[in-house]
């Protein structure tokens, strides 16, 4: 898919354009860019975290995602959290496809009416999705959440395990629990950050060098997938 198409008259290039909602510098799209990038698209993202407002309007946007972030999605005292709920409900009415991405994907549930909630252990390293969806790749993934959602009323279930729902769609909106978008160096970044104890992230940098490159290479597959529809399910 192109970035351009065509409008009203001859010869009238239109932009696609793919909104990215950022929460926090340390989670960034990173493969999402690549993968936005090799599909020509053009890319206006949105740093909440650092102040910047949400567009007027829906419109325009082929799609829109929403990542990663350290906060939790049914926690109301976050200053952007109300303002973001309320857009993505407007995505959803104009019909916008969204991935939410970890965070994204509970706020996404959330919007949809499900219930979030705090797991008793964080989920962190590398975990396979198992699903009944040939277009979603199974993993490995890269984990890294304390929080988790219901599976949404009239959603699909997409891929699971025994911690959470991993991945859901309704219609052309898609979440993922996992860190599809996720580089070595930003996860490495979230260990600065959280410190977490060594035992917890051993598995994602001892000697998993392979790993990463074969999850780099599936995150496309899934992006894409998205995009295009093969995850999509029917609307209620």
């Amino acid at each position: 898919m192109s970035a351009t198409g065509y409008g009203t008259g001859p010869g009238v290039a239109v932009t696609q354009r793919l909104l990215v909602i950022e929460h926090g510098a340390y989670a960034p799209a990173g493969l999402l860019g690549e993968w936005a990038a090799d599909r020509e698209l053009a890319v206006q993202t949105v740093a909440l975290h650092a102040g910047e407002p949400l567009p007027a309007s829906t419109a325009g946007y082929l799609a829109a995602v929403s990542l990663g972030s350290a906060h939790a999605a049914y926690d109301d005292t976050v200053p952007w959290l109300a303002a973001e709920l309320a857009f993505l409900d407007r995505l959803l009415a104009a019909e916008v496809p969204v991935l939410g991405i970890c965070f994204g994907a509970q706020a996404l549930a959330r919007v949809l009416g499900a219930r979030l909630y705090r797991l008793s252990a964080p989920e962190i390293g590398w975990v396979q999705a198992p699903g009944s969806c040939p277009a979603m790749p199974e993993g490995p993934w890269l984990s890294w959440h304390y929080d988790a959602f219901d599976l949404p009323s009239g959603a699909a279930e997409l891929a699971s395990n025994e911690v959470s729902v991993q991945a859901f769609s309704l219609g052309p909106h898609t979440g993922v629990q996992f860190h599809p978008e996720a580089t070595e160096p930003i996860a490495r970044s979230w260990v600065e950050i959280t410190n977490p104890a060594p035992e917890v992230t051993h598995s994602l940098f001892a000697g998993a060098d392979g790993t990463w490159e074969q999850a780099a290479g599936l995150a496309p597959k899934l992006f894409s997938a998205w995009l295009d529809g093969d995850l999509a399910s029917p609307l209620a």
